[in-house]
């Protein structure tokens, strides 16, 4: 045995050897050159009827004259939409054919360039040729469903009404000549059209006053058409208990939706008491960071950090509210198969924890998270004789950032608490940056009586949209301060109306059972224009989604010109001091936006 092991690694020695003298893989080794161009490249529309909505390109091309004793393999074809940037549509054509159709990565309705390169083979060698000159061509295929905007099913108030839709690109177009025509369908007969081609709206005239009717639009070109997409359904679990998404009674979300669902470049910073984990948060969340300064009140036993989660809030007897993580769910709870969907599900949230013990936080823990929320490297910053040092800076600056408290009168006395100046500066800063603040009007005084919004701080910053709260029958809930911009769903179980079986006519979100401390994930109903604030951020942040170079003024325009009216006899018809300019509405602010940007 010992012998053998000699003798075979007596040979294995002699080979190396023998290797190092003449490498076996030179006896093999080839040179190729690359072959020269191909020539003659043309490219047709190849639109098939069979699949209408595909764009399709028949390519021709000649081989090329050189390919310095190497075969052709194949040919790579290459496809462009500015000449500068290539992408393979079809890397390897491995035939010697001088022509191919190519069915995918392709778009209509605008110029595709495209070139050719011979791949040819020497030995096991194969080598990429010089790409052909470029040849353009626009291809075309049927229109994709275009965006309605707005309701499907509305009642109108006047003679004549403007339909939007989404405008639609060349790829979405499919062809370079593409008119769309809308109709509006009445229970009492008589249908109604308007046209357009080079515009994303029309007018429908001759409408019969309080007639309601259901409205589609169809695309057209010569490949085709194609009818406006019904509204975007959820498929999760409890969305039934989510009334405020629906077009009956909530912001028509459902219908927003066919337009964006929300980007992930969206963030929404939640400044609450922070959040826990709940499945919903899963792949939505971005880093946040604990403001709580005051290591006594901030419950999970120190100071600042970047830890935002929730330990509890409550103390004693009181059992811990988890308001943040029921804020969180309103705007970005995930959209799957369980649980509930967020507004804007595919936007981010960003969980900052301003809120400690009973629901308590500092004034000046606001406005650096504030400040940090909008982008503002904190490291050096003075605030009330502190310069701070060690904070990390935020890499995903919000868009929208929610804040859903308010100081909280005592009944029977004239308390008010004015806006901080150091608040106001970081409310200004953020404005200046782009960002557009939302804050929860207050729910009235400590026995729930609703008081001046001018009272209740921070809503009462220069700056912020105050918004108010609404019940399942669209009146004012009966906690919710006046005095406010807007308002939105945030539930009223006093009266409910006919919300849905289980919900109480509340808002339901993400929620947790612990009782002090952090328990399992859940689900759970509450009210308040802490839950009527989310839904304005939601709303928001499909704004910025659709449109991400607006300004806080277009976003407060659009909101403004596509609030719905307050239902008659309402107390907010009857004093709109109550409850402001009107009710938010996801579908017709995206609207409003798409009027106002183009």
């Amino acid at each position: 045995m010992n012998i053998s092991r000699r003798f075979v690694s007596g040979v294995v020695a002699a080979a190396v050897a023998f290797s190092l003298i003449a490498p076996a893989q030179a006896a093999n080794a080839v040179t190729i050159t690359a072959a020269s161009a191909v020539r003659s490249v043309v490219a047709s529309d190849a639109w098939s009827a069979d699949n209408p909505k595909t764009a399709r390109a028949k390519i021709t091309w000649l081989k090329p004259t050189a390919t310095y004793g190497a075969t052709v393999a194949g040919y790579k074809i290459e496809a462009s939409t500015n000449k500068t940037t290539w992408k393979a549509v079809v890397s390897n054509t491995k035939s010697t054919a001088t022509s191919a159709i190519v069915a995918n990565g392709l778009s209509a309705g605008a110029p595709t360039y495209f070139r050719v390169s011979a791949i040819t083979k020497k030995g096991s060698t194969l080598k990429v040729g010089k790409p052909s000159s470029v040849f353009a061509r626009t291809l075309s295929a049927a229109p994709q469903a275009p965006v309605l905007l707005g309701l499907t099913k509305v009642t109108f108030a006047t003679s004549s009404h403007v339909v939007r839709w989404l405008p639609q690109t060349a790829a979405q177009k499919g062809s370079a000549s593409t008119s769309y025509k809308v109709t509006a369908k009445s229970s009492a007969g008589g249908d109604l059209t308007c046209s357009a081609t080079k515009t994303n709206y029309c007018t429908i005239s001759g409408i019969a006053s309080g007639a309601t009717y259901s409205i589609s639009l169809v695309a057209k070109n010569s490949r085709g058409s194609e009818t406006n997409l019904d509204q975007f359904q959820a498929q999760d679990a409890d969305i039934s208990l989510q009334w405020y998404l629906g077009t009956d009674h909530g912001i028509a979300a459902t219908r927003a939706w066919t337009a964006t669902r929300g980007v992930s470049s969206v963030v929404v910073a939640v400044l609450d008491s922070g959040i826990t984990a709940h499945p919903e948060f899963e792949g939505q969340l971005v880093d946040g960071y604990d403001f709580v300064s005051d290591a006594t009140k901030s419950g999970d036993g120190d100071g600042r950090d970047v830890d935002p989660t929730d330990p509890g809030d409550g103390v004693g007897a009181d059992t811990s509210s988890w308001h943040g993580t029921h804020v969180a769910g309103i705007i970005g709870a995930k959209s799957d198969s369980t649980g509930i969907t967020g507004i804007a599900p595919n936007a981010k949230i960003q969980p900052i924890r301003v809120l400690g013990v009973q629901g308590e936080g500092s004034s000046l823990d606001l406005a650096l998270a504030i400040r940090w929320a909008a982008g503002q490297d904190l490291n050096g910053f003075v605030i009330n004789g502190e310069t701070l040092s060690g904070i990390p800076v935020n890499k995903t600056p919000a868009k929208v950032i929610n804040m859903s408290m308010a100081f909280q009168p005592r009944a029977g006395t004239n308390d008010f608490a004015p806006c901080p100046y150091f608040v106001q500066q970081a409310v200004d800063y953020a404005q200046s940056k782009g960002v557009t603040l939302v804050a929860a009007a207050g729910n009235g005084d400590t026995a729930f009586n609703p008081v001046d919004n001018s009272r209740v701080y921070p809503t009462n910053c220069a700056g912020p949209l105050s918004v108010g709260s609404i019940g399942f029958t669209g009146d004012v809930a009966f906690y919710s301060n006046f005095g406010v911009d807007l308002v939105a769903p945030g539930g009223d179980q006093k009266t409910p109306g006919a919300a849905p079986a289980g919900s109480s006519g509340m808002i339901y979100s993400t929620s947790n059972s612990g009782t002090t401390t952090v328990g399992e994930s859940i689900y759970r109903l509450e009210q308040g224009t802490s839950m009527a604030a989310p839904v304005a951020a939601g709303i928001i942040a499909l704004m910025y989604s659709l449109r991400p170079n607006i300004d806080v003024k277009t976003v407060w325009e659009a909101l403004k010109a596509s609030v719905r009216p307050f239902p008659a006899g309402s107390k907010c018809a009857v004093d709109q001091n109550r409850c402001g300019l009107g009710i938010m509405n996801a579908a017709t602010a995206l609207e409003a936006l798409i009027a106002i940007t183009g």
